[in-house]
């Protein structure tokens, strides 16, 4: 179990000598172009101004050359097996990679660099192809190419295997079904075909107690659903408002599992060809209440008796991506266990499902929205900010460290058992940094809100009417418009959204949560009505996609204003063609798909057209063709997101072109800055656009770290030997080993590289002084903070484990820190986060949310003016400060209304009147009548 290290090159890594010698120049080349293209910007002289340019123009002449020399070297016409540069097998190129079917099978193991499987990044086209087509040699053993997975694809990276490998565990992989059998039943689209091989590369863990005669696969569940939509032409780019029915395949990678089996839990599944969700549903507990025949059909026409056989596990045709290709069940059942292959679970459902966070494609499309109410969607994460080095409670939250915690980084679990750790001077340099990455997440709408991720499931009671009983057109427990969620039982609606998030993607539903609806879906899921478009409009499949289901008031009020006459989009998508599986077909393929386009580049320009003006001014008729424009980019979006299986994109007729680039020519957004980290010269000028608005919402504090704990911290309860004399030798080369770190991490590389291996390196170096790992430790502890270094963070990374175990050691079992004084104190039982004193201080207090800027405050409980506080001090400061300015302006307007007309008064002066607020409002109105009475 763990990571596995690998080698992940690119295709620089294959050069010849000449080519390399080729590129080395190429490299050098564009440097001096750069530098010379920096002295052009900075220079005032038009002499030199004229003798850069003509220097500029000799770099580029060269360049090309010698991009076309490199190019025509590489395209070489003939087949070639290209062999690794032995200088490639560093550490700067070693990565991580998930346990997986794959390393399990193959027995990788952790801490080494195993050389079972290798990734491949693409740069040049004309060396993938050679090893596609040719393989290549590293380290005296024959690579060929194995998959890439739809995620890599997108990001151009290709996995070889190991030639022998391959032919030893070739019918493991693939359930005994090689490309031959494949090609002999027609073949299969080349991307999808290495889409689904690539399974056996996802992260999972084992399905200890899978047993495969246990389960079986039936056609899925799909019916006719009747609602309006906005039908999009993919040919001519049309949109047309509809009425009707459209299909709608409602277990598109879902299945059901026994409760029993999966303890009450959705996870996604994992096996040779097969991926996708499982649901707990008890289809036995079905058959019995309802009298209901438990002999079905599966999907090769074979009858089952459910209860006999014990099925436990009902996998649909869409989970199982090859069905076509097995004659039967028990064909893929036979190999399954002939050839030893592995079920594999991951994503399990969490027991507690923490809070989420918002995105700004979410808040964007929210434009009918007023400041009152952004202030209050707002107000949890300035809350957050604000309560940041209040308590001790606050201050571990912030790093996600519950009392005692058991999993995590070191540093999070050290925490929980030794809080007084957050007085060092590193923990503050990391507090103020969260600090100010929450400011930044939270400007670019990133908000904490009252909602969760969970997975997304269709109503599988109808599910088993269909498959049962026989159903066409099941009832099911859900209607239209209904969700069930036991997440929040007692909230009536809920606003249900998905990512990506485009168009107006607000699925605000009623939650229908009955003992009836509890009693057959279990866990956390968000089940979906069979009846309902709810799927075309968030796009979603049930193959393990996740819904954040929100249940903030406010949101949802505002949610249903935004999304009165939208509808769900709907266009037809494209099926992949098969094709035979050849490596010069995988090659094209692949290269089609590298090619296909940027998904980024489409949400960008959607996100550009809902911060522009449009939706500010007002003009309707604006508004209605940009979001036009928007539908139409969200067509696109899907179709590239598709493309790397389908390979087909439409083409934009010339018109529409024009209409989509006059919305699109602009900068991205404002609010850039803080999402993307964008240079202020490279976006838009700020407007109050709902996003760009946060940026004065969200309220930057100067974190003042009170002393709150009562205990100092002292570092040698981080330590085994208190009195161990320092080795200054073993200190030294740890301070090298910084430096080294940071030059593996440099910005071209740390994209991939492989930190904990670092670490484990780090370690191993330092083991080589003579010294047991924990005293190459306590001379670093005591060496580290001593002199208050904040050079900590890879030693936490690397030590980690033993600092965890001297502290256990030290610290007496179950005590805590009080959240609120900070004194340890014996916990009795419960999750008790307050000392007794504290603890009776906050019964005789109470929190209020200020009415201003929604933060909670505390007031006395035993009544006085305090308890009648409306607001928190800083939000009554600044109410004075505005009153005062208040009374002012309107002191102004009633001194201008002595000198004019009121009729003057009225037109000029409006603007001034329309800034009093409505509570002083009323003042003023008797002063203007008694002026026009007079």
């Amino acid at each position: 179990m763990g990571l596995k290290n690998i080698y992940s090159l690119d295709t620089g890594s294959f050069y010849t000598n000449k080519e390399k010698r080729l590129h080395w120049k190429l490299n050098t080349l564009r440097k001096e172009k750069g530098r010379i293209s920096e002295q052009i910007k900075n220079c005032t002289n038009q002499d030199m101004f004229s003798i850069l340019s003509e220097r500029k123009n000799y770099k580029n002449k060269l360049i090309k050359e010698t991009k076309n020399k490199l190019l025509s070297k590489l395209s070489r016409g003939v087949p070639f097996t290209r062999t690794v540069q032995p200088t490639e097998l560093n550490e700067r190129n070693v990565v991580s990679v998930f346990d997986s079917c794959m390393t399990r099978t193959l027995n990788m193991k952790p801490k080494i660099i195993n050389k079972e499987i290798v990734i491949v990044r693409v740069f040049y086209f004309e060396i993938i192809k050679d090893l596609i087509k040719n393989g290549f040699y590293m380290d005296g053993y024959k690579y060929i190419y194995l998959t890439s997975s739809a995620g890599q694809i997108r990001t151009k990276k290709t996995v070889f295997i190991r030639e022998d490998l391959w032919q030893k565990y070739e019918l493991t992989f693939t359930c005994g079904l090689t490309r031959l059998k494949i090609n002999g039943n027609g073949g299969m689209n080349v991307n999808k075909y290495l889409a689904y091989l690539a399974l056996l590369n996802s992260a999972t863990e084992p399905w200890k107690d899978f047993n495969i005669d246990k389960s079986i696969v039936v056609n899925d569940f799909e019916t006719n659903v009747f609602g309006t939509y906005d039908y999009i032409d993919d040919v001519n780019y049309t949109i047309e408002r509809k009425q009707g029915y459209i299909p709608i395949n409602h277990t598109d990678g879902c299945g059901m599992v026994l409760p029993k089996v999966s303890n009450s839990k959705s996870f996604m599944v994992r096996l040779p060809w097969i991926k996708g969700l499982l649901v707990p549903f008890d289809f036995h507990k079905f058959i019995f209440k309802n009298n209901t025949p438990w002999v079905v059909t599966d999907a090769y026409g074979v009858k089952h008796d459910i209860i006999k056989e014990d099925i436990q596990i009902i996998f649909t045709t869409s989970q199982v991506k090859t069905w076509k290709y097995y004659s039967n069940w028990e064909e893929y059942k036979d190999n399954f266990k002939k050839y030893n292959c592995e079920a594999g679970m991951c994503n399990i459902e969490d027991k507690n499902i923490p809070d989420a966070t918002m995105n700004y494609q979410m808040i964007q499309t929210l434009t009918d929205i007023s400041d009152d109410e952004l202030v209050s969607i707002a107000s949890k994460s300035n809350e957050k900010i604000e309560n940041l080095t209040t308590t001790v409670g606050a201050m571990l939250n912030v790093f996600n460290v519950k009392p005692n915690q058991k999993k995590g980084k070191y540093i999070q679990q050290a925490l929980g058992i030794y809080p007084e750790l957050l007085q060092d001077i590193q923990q503050k340099k990391n507090i103020r940094e969260l600090k100010n990455s929450l400011v930044r997440d939270y400007r670019a709408s990133k908000l904490e809100v009252d909602g969760k991720y969970t997975f997304i499931s269709p109503d599988m009671y109808a599910f088993c009417e269909y498959l049962f009983q026989g159903i066409k057109e099941p009832k099911g427990l859900l209607e239209d418009g209904e969700v069930f969620c036991s997440l929040y039982p007692k909230n009536e609606k809920l606003d249900c959204l998905r990512s990506p998030h485009l168009y107006r993607e607000h699925a605000v539903r009623k939650n229908v949560h009955d003992t009836d609806k509890a009693y057959w879906f279990k866990g956390n899921n968000l089940y979906t009505s069979s009846k309902d478009l709810i799927s075309k409009l968030l796009q979603f499949d049930v193959d393990g996609d996740k819904s954040l289901v929100i249940a903030d008031e406010t949101l949802i009020r505002v949610a249903e204003r935004n999304m009165k006459d939208v509808v769900p989009l709907y266009y037809n998508m494209k099926k992949a063609e098969a094709t035979q599986l050849t490596n010069d077909n995988i090659y094209e393929g692949l290269r089609m798909a590298f090619t296909g386009g940027n998904i980024g580049m489409v949400s960008n320009n959607i996100t550009k057209i809902w911060n522009s003006d449009v939706f500010i001014n007002g003009d309707k008729e604006k508004q209605s063709e940009a979001l036009d424009v928007i539908k139409l980019l969200c067509m696109e979006n899907n179709f590239v997101i598709d493309y790397a299986k389908t390979l087909y994109k439409p083409e934009r007729p010339a018109q529409i072109n024009n209409i989509i680039r006059k919305y699109t020519k602009s900068k991205v957004p404002y609010f850039f800055v803080y999402a993307k980290e964008k240079d202020v010269q490279n976006v838009e000028p700020t407007n109050n656009s709902v996003v760009n608005k946060l940026q004065a919402i969200i309220k930057d504090k100067k974190l003042l770290f009170k002393n709150i704990f009562a205990n100092k911290f002292n570092y040698k309860m981080l330590m085994n030997d208190p009195n161990i004399e320092v080795d200054t030798e073993v200190c030294e080369a740890y301070m090298k080993f910084l430096m080294k770190l940071r030059y593996v991490l440099n910005a071209e590389t740390k994209d991939h590289t492989n930190t904990d291996y670092m670490y484990h390196l780090l370690r191993k170096h330092l083991s080589t002084f003579g010294y047991s790992d924990e005293e190459v430790c306590d001379m670093l502890i005591k060496d580290l903070y001593i002199r208050q270094s904040v050079a900590k963070e890879v030693f936490w990374h690397t030590y980690g484990d033993i600092i965890l175990k001297n502290l256990k050691a030290h610290i007496t079992p179950f005590t805590q820190i009080c959240s609120v004084c900070g004194d340890r104190f014996n916990k009795t039982s419960g999750n008790n986060i307050y000392c007794q004193k504290c603890k009776n201080k906050e019964k005789k207090r109470y929190y209020v949310r200020c009415s201003d800027c929604g933060l909670l405050f505390r007031v006395a409980r035993n009544g006085g003016a305090k308890s009648l506080k409306k607001r928190c001090n800083h939000c009554q400061a600044e109410y004075r400060k505005k009153y005062i300015n208040e009374i002012n302006k309107r002191n102004r307007v009633l001194n201008k209304m002595k000198e004019k007309d009121v009729k003057d008064v009225i037109s000029n002066d409006i603007m001034s009147i329309q800034m009093v607020s409505s509570e002083h409002l009323c003042e003023i109105i008797p002063n203007i009548l008694d002026y026009i009475y007079c």
